[in-house]
Order: structure tokens, then C-alpha cells, then sequence
């Protein structure tokens, strides 16, 4: 059985020696006029979200370009860009009408200007106190209108999985959060370390653009993250992390799920301290010492979208991977500033997105090596898959397909579950192969248990033959092809990855499974 976190066996089946099969069809659909979405950087563009609050917490709004002052290791710099968000506008996202068992990523195409991440993090978090957080955000969900669509993760050990993609379904958002706690807490946390949580959220939310905000419950920080990144011992094992964090526009909230206590100790201090680092390095706000976790989370939520978008290029800027300090003033007093303390000049683009047909960037490396590394960002692959037990009625009148990925032997104890993927052709790189047209793609499928883990996992190399002519008197018929897996009764979900071996253009999906017993 694998142990591995969901991220690990991603990349493991990424790599070409897991590729297991292949397959033929003559499919349909024409290549997308529109290019990827990457980001191209020459010289360094440092992008800081500021947010600007009074002495009671709410955010100032309607201050101009010039009220702002940017140093840059204490050097008055010039702002060439100038943007104010007034609050994200409620975007509910209704999901599409879909038959039983299919499910879909389109909601990517329609996310709003902000996007909000739920973090339930019960690696310190005791029982008692996952039942007061489980009652305080059932209040909140229940309380609260339809509005900004949120997704909730879950971290019960070493990985942080997806419970609940971004929806604005409250019913969706109750349910995830009762299946999610309350639990027992792993053992051996305190081994456990915040750093790779951060990692893993920096990695789900990478095709995902605009600012993020995190809120972090949990039952007190571990993470050791500066906001002068300069004070560590050794400073460039920090960097991957600093430059994910920065390059995603994450910006962490740390909440302390405790709430309120009648005792303190060194311990916690010291936890709120590390509390208040990390949301001052990525520009957020830490909360402890509350009971009112219902109206933190209404606060955050409904004030997190009023910032200011501030760019400018520092001047005389070597790439030599040291810490850059970066402070933002206003030249009016009594205001409160939350932004990123500063970045790591190392060549990591940051947050300055800017849409290009191709684009690499130099990379300077821990030992001073300039390497040419692509661009980082792109669409993702948006597609629709069904998955239904093979004894389904509905699998067993579906249209049989010409290109199936071959069945593994069923195994007993395990029941037989048909996939069945509806991808975009122009999502793919077209090639020849063998003097016809035709698109290589990778296609993995990971099943998770309700901790997260990874318990099996399969991936193939797909090559499909295209059909000219079909594709050109039906541009709008998907590629199409089944897949059949063996599950558990305890299997909870389902996480399917298909990406372009040329591109590199990913996309996934994530699937809640109801595994039927196994029939006598």
C-alpha cells in the first residue's frame, strides 16, 4: 500500500518510467487560437499586495497612488504600476447541470478576482478543540449567504489534501467540513513541519491566478517563517518556499483554532509569535486568543478583497540570491500595512503576471549557475470525467469507445469502477506519428483515503490519431476514452491528472467516491 502524500506520488507519476500503456483513436477537435498562459520576465518586477486598515480593523479605501512610499533595502523606489481592489465582488458559482457520477474542473474559467482557501489543520489540534472550530464554521456556512466561493483543505499529517474544491454551495462546504473533523490527531506531530503544508498549497493553487488568501486554522503555528528572510543561518533553504509563496500571491492567516484560553505558557507565546511572522512575511493578519471564530472567518472573508496592487522594478538590481527588504509606507499616520517583507533575487518572476505566447526566464542556482527554465504558469486543462461502479446501469449503456486504457484483473475484495474522460483536443500539442496527426498525452489516476493518502495509483501515455476530416466538420467532439479501476470500500477519492507531454499543460480534477458494497 503507498504511504506517500498525494503531491509525491503525482510527481513520481509524472516522470516517463511510469508510463504504462498506450493507446489509438481517431478524434476530433481543432487547435485553440489561444496560447498558454505563461509569464516572461527580463528584469525583476517586485509585485506587493498591500492591504490598509484603520485602528478598528476595516479597510481604507480611495487612497491614491501618491499617499504610497516603496524602499527597497531601504532605497526610495519608484512605483510603476498602481491598482486599488474595492472588495471582491460575490461571484456565486453555480455548477453545471451534470448527470449522476460526472464531474467536471470548468469552474476555473469562472473564479473571482480573489480567491479564498480553507485550511483545517488538526496536526496540534486536539478533539475538544476541533469540535468547537467544527460547530463555529457550521455557524458561519450557516449564517452566511451564498457568496464567494471558497475550497477546504484538510491537513491531518505530513500531506494536505483537497476535501472541497472552490464552490460557493454552502450544503457542498458543510459537508466537507463534517467528513473533514472532527478525528483523532496523528502521532509523531510533533515531528510534523508546516513547511511542507506550504509547499503543497503553493502547489495545488499554482495554475490558479490573482492574489490567495489562506486561512489557517490550526492549534498553533510550528512554521518558523521570517518575515526578514536574512536572519536565518542559511537562507537558501528558504528560498524555494519564499519564492512559491511571493510567485503565487499567497498571503497566510494564520488563525488559532484554541480560541480563547485560561492559561498561557512560553509554548504558546511562542507559537503566537511564529503566528504573527508568518503573516507579516506573506502579507496577511494573525488571529489568537478569540472565541469568536465564526466572526473572524465573516471578517477575513469579507475584507481580504480591499487591497492596493503596487509594482515597481528595483533599481540596480544584481541577481546575486540574496534577501531584498521591502517596506511600504504612507504618508498619512494611524493606518495599519500588511504586505510581503521582501523576496530572494534569485530571478523567480514574483507576482508579476503578464501574458506571452512563449517564454523562458534565467534561474540563478545556490551556486551561482544561470539556467533558462520555462515559464511556470499556463492554462489548465479544463475536462470532464464520469466514474461509476462498472455495475452501474448508466456505465453499462454508455456509448462503448473505441480507445479504452486496457483493464487492470480484478482483484478481490475490490469493486470495479469505469472511468470514462471527455477532454478539449486543442488543449494538446499535435504532432505526427507514423505520418498521421496526432496528440501524446499522460493520464494518471491516484486513489486517496479519508486522511489523504495515497493507497493506489495508476498512469498511462496515451497517443491518439487524429481524424482531419472529422475534426473539421465537428470541431466540438472531445477526445474520449475508459478507464477501469479497482476500488476499496474505504476509497474517498478519486484524483485524475492528464497533462501534455510537450506543453507540460496540466490539468486536474478531484472526485468525492461512494464505493458500493461488494455484491454477494
Amino acid at each position: 500500500m503507498l504511504t506517500r502524500s498525494l503531491l509525491t506520488v503525482l510527481v513520481l507519476l509524472l516522470s516517463s518510467s511510469f508510463f504504462t500503456a498506450s493507446a489509438q483513436s481517431q478524434p476530433q477537435n481543432q487547435p485553440s487560437a489561444n496560447p498558454p498562459y505563461t509569464i516572461q520576465v527580463s528584469s525583476r518586477v517586485v509585485l506587493t499586495d498591500v492591504t490598509v486598515t484603520d485602528r478598528k480593523g476595516n479597510p481604507v479605501h480611495g487612497l491614491p497612488e501618491s499617499a504610497f512610499r516603496v524602499f527597497d533595502n531601504n532605497k526610495p523606489q519608484g512605483i510603476a504600476t498602481f491598482e486599488e481592489h474595492t472588495g471582491t465582488p460575490a461571484a456565486k458559482m453555480e455548477p453545471a447541470a451534470m448527470r449522476a457520477g460526472e464531474y467536471s474542473n470548468d469552474y476555473l474559467l469562472h473564479l473571482p478576482p480573489v480567491l479564498n482557501v480553507v485550511i483545517i489543520d488538526i496536526a496540534n489540534l486536539r478533539i475538544t478543540d476541533q469540535m468547537y472550530l467544527n460547530y463555529e464554521l457550521t455557524r458561519f456556512f450557516e449564517e452566511q449567504p451564498e457568496g464567494q466561493p471558497l475550497a477546504i483543505y484538510l491537513r491531518a499529517g505530513n500531506g494536505c489534501f483537497l476535501v472541497q474544491d472552490f464552490t460557493s454551495d454552502r450544503a457542498l462546504l458543510l459537508a466537507a467540513l463534517h467528513k473533514a473533523i472532527p478525528r483523532i490527531p496523528p502521532t509523531g506531530r510533533e515531528y510534523l513541519s508546516d513547511i511542507d503544508t506550504l509547499h503543497q498549497i503553493a502547489a495545488y493553487l499554482s495554475q490558479l491566478p490573482g492574489r490567495k488568501n489562506v486561512l489557517w486554522f490550526s492549534g498553533g503555528s510550528t512554521l518558523y517563517l521570517r518575515d526578514d528572510a536574512e536572519l536565518y543561518d542559511d537562507p537558501a533553504m528558504w528560498r524555494a518556499l519564499y519564492d512559491e509563496l511571493e510567485q503565487e500571491r499567497i498571503a497566510v492567516y494564520p488563525i488559532d483554532a484554541r480560541g480563547l484560553t485560561t492559561y498561557s505558557s512560553l509554548s504558546m507565546f511562542a507559537q503566537q509569535s511564529l503566528m504573527n511572522e508568518t503573516a507579516r512575511a506573506t502579507g496577511g493578519q494573525a488571529f489568537y486568543n478569540s472565541n469568536g471564530l465564526t466572526e473572524i472567518t465573516d471578517r477575513v472573508l469579507n475584507s481580504d478583497g480591499s487591497f492596493y496592487t503596487l509594482t515597481y522594478s528595483p533599481h540596480d538590481l544584481h541577481f546575486d540570491n540574496k534577501w531584498h527588504k521591502v517596506r511600504v509606507a504612507l504618508n498619512e499616520e494611524g493606518y495599519q500595512l500588511s504586505y510581503r517583507r521582501g523576496y530572494f533575487a534569485d530571478g523567480s518572476p514574483g507576482g508579476a503576471e503578464q501574458p506571452q505566447k512563449t517564454g523562458t526566464r534565467t534561474r540563478l542556482l545556490p551556486d551561482g549557475e544561470k539556467v533558462q527554465v520555462p515559464a511556470t504558469r499556463s492554462l489548465p486543462i479544463i475536462f470532464h470525467a464520469r466514474a461509476l461502479p462498472a455495475s452501474d446501469p448508466a456505465a453499462g449503456s454508455a456509448t462503448k469507445l473505441t480507445v479504452s486504457i486496457p483493464a487492470l484483473p480484478p482483484k478481490k475484495g475490490n469493486v470495479p469502477f469505469s472511468i470514462r474522460y471527455s477532454l478539449p483536443v486543442d488543449a494538446f500539442t499535435r504532432q505526427t506519428v507514423d505520418g498521421q496527426s496526432a496528440v501524446i498525452f499522460g493520464v494518471a489516476a491516484v486513489v486517496l483515503n479519508r486522511d489523504g493518502r495515497a493507497v493506489d495509483a495508476h498512469a498511462e501515455r496515451v497517443t491518439m490519431t487524429l481524424n482531419e476530416d472529422v475534426a473539421r466538420l465537428h470541431p466540438d467532439i472531445p477526445l474520449a476514452f475508459d478507464q477501469q479501476l479497482n476500488l476499496k470500500k474505504d476509497d474517498q477519492y478519486l484524483y485524475l491528472a492528464v497533462w501534455d507531454t510537450t506543453s507540460g499543460r496540466l490539468g486536474t480534477l478531484q472526485i468525492p467516491l461512494q464505493v458500493p458494497k461488494i455484491a454477494k
